[in-house]
């Protein structure tokens, strides 16, 4: 098959997907991968539809490991994949990844230091956590994610004295 099909196959299917007919989009995603596996970013909506539609974790770790392989540009792979680490508490393969997502150009680099942090917040690591909540709020690039991010600086700061008084108390 030429790469021109393969284009106009993912034109569709990204057509599909934003009408909301992923059942269509996941079959055609399938043929995509049958005549090129190396497909990147059909590898990444292919995990998007596993992770957020089927809720089959396992498969869709695959599916953005492979993503993030073939197609190292794709921002949207990177951001799904690093959810999908943070909620599985993947904190190992999570830390690894998000040191080469930053490397991607255009990458939202607040939004990889928020999942980091709020996924060190809910491992009980609260110092790495501020650490990585200050950075993403030094790369905010919206009042809005300035606001968040200075509201969950505050909110571990308030956990880490809460912490430290409750060790001083015994």
């Amino acid at each position: 098959m030429e790469r021109m099909e393969i284009d106009v196959m993912m034109i569709r299917v990204h057509g599909m997907m934003n009408s909301g007919r992923y059942a269509e989009a996941r079959r055609m995603l399938g043929h995509v991968l049958e005549v090129e596996p190396a497909h990147g970013v059909a590898h990444g909506m292919l995990g998007w539809v596993h992770w957020a539609l089927l809720d089959d974790h396992a498969m869709a770790l695959v599916h953005f490991r492979c993503a993030v392989r073939w197609a190292p540009g794709h921002v949207n792979s990177w951001m799904h994949y690093l959810n999908l680490l943070a909620g599985d508490g993947m904190g190992e393969e999570l830390h690894e990844a998000s040191g080469r997502a930053l490397a991607v150009a255009g990458i939202d680099r607040a939004g990889v230091h928020a999942i980091l942090a709020r996924h060190l917040e809910h491992a009980g690591r609260l110092d790495l956590a501020l650490a990585s909540y200050r950075e993403a709020l030094f790369w905010a690039v919206s009042t809005a994610a300035e606001t968040e991010h200075r509201a969950n600086v505050r909110r571990v700061r308030v956990r880490l004295r809460r912490r430290r008084l409750s060790r001083l108390l015994g």
